[in-house]
């Protein structure tokens, strides 16, 4: 049960009754916020960072999990001139304890502007016969084409088809160009940062959430997905900022029939000629958000019985 406090006229809330072990602060920047935190008289167990557009916990979504060391962290996926509202949440045999909510506004358009990759297509270029694996650590692509040999798959909608990369662990995946056969994408295994890709030709899907945690995808550009961009086969987070995505059946989709928990939130995209929509699911327990973004010709936003699924911010061109 959610227990809500107030405490300097800061709506407060946590799943069990400890408070004032962790302090957080929240530092803003030029189209970024930092956040800094510190423990007192708790151990820091598993600790996940929350951001809201709002000082209600209820709704908030999970933007990282990180290391038990960890005492600081630079949320880059933000818009200038809105105010967002951060938590940190240690939990410990089970028990979670929630820091105090701390605010800040980004000044600039430093994380405002929509800019999508800055790779190009005209880089070298190199065929992938098997999946290529990033099990920790970063691989940097140097913004190369990547192109899907047919043992991965002929870029078509025929299940089954291999991903061009599989990224797993917290694992990053920076600088890539996925050539015109895109085969199935990119698949992540307990969550993942892909940083600065473009999709020529998107293939069965552009990327896949695999199994759970939480993945951040930044600075993506990305085309021709006849059926959706992003499959979500897992409960998961997914947090996208800065993309632009043209000429898909719907932006995502969580794997029909199943009922799972998403948490999804999309900011700073240019979402072009969707056929449906932009976020699909069968299940009453997942969230959207769709924020600070530009649509044409985007179909409906919220298909299916989101538990939530929220606008702000948005355009029509």
């Amino acid at each position: 049960m959610i227990r809500k406090l107030f405490l300097g006229g800061l709506l407060l809330a946590a799943a069990s009754t400890s408070w004032g072990a962790i302090n957080l602060t929240a530092t803003a920047g030029a189209g970024q916020v930092s956040l800094s935190w510190s423990y007192s008289g708790s151990t820091p167990t598993v600790q996940e960072i929350y951001r809201d557009l709002d000082s209600n916990p209820n709704g908030r979504v999970r933007i990282a999990s990180v290391s038990t060391s960890t005492r600081s962290y630079v949320d880059t996926g933000v818009s200038g001139g809105t105010t967002y509202y951060y938590w940190i949440k240690n939990t410990v045999s089970g028990v979670a304890e929630n820091s105090n909510v701390a605010s800040a506004t980004p000044s600039g358009s430093g994380g405002g502007t929509i800019s999508g990759s800055s790779c190009g297509t005209s880089g070298a270029q190199t065929t992938v016969n098997a999946t290529i694996r990033v099990t920790s650590g970063t691989y940097d692509g140097g913004c190369q084409r990547f192109n899907a040999g047919s043992a991965l798959g002929d870029g078509s909608q025929s299940e089954g088809q291999l991903p061009v990369f599989r990224v797993e662990n917290g694992a990053t995946l920076r600088n890539i160009v996925i050539g015109t056969n895109g085969a199935d994408g990119i698949h992540t295994y307990n969550g993942a940062v892909l940083d600065n890709i473009y999709w020529m030709n998107v293939g069965e899907d552009a990327m896949t959430i695999k199994s759970s945690g939480t993945t951040t995808v930044r600075n993506i550009e990305g085309y021709d997905a006849d059926d959706k961009f992003f499959q979500i086969n897992a409960a998961s987070t997914l947090n996208v900022s800065n993309c632009i995505i043209h000429r898909a059946g719907k932006v995502l989709r969580q794997n029909g029939g199943t009922t799972f928990q998403i948490n999804v939130s999309v900011d700073r995209c240019d979402i072009n000629d969707m056929g449906e929509g932009v976020f699909r699911t069968d299940s009453s327990s997942s969230t959207a958000r769709l924020t600070n973004s530009r649509l044409h010709d985007a179909g409906t936003v919220c298909i299916g019985p989101w538990s939530s699924c929220t606008q702000s911010g948005n355009t029509n061109y």
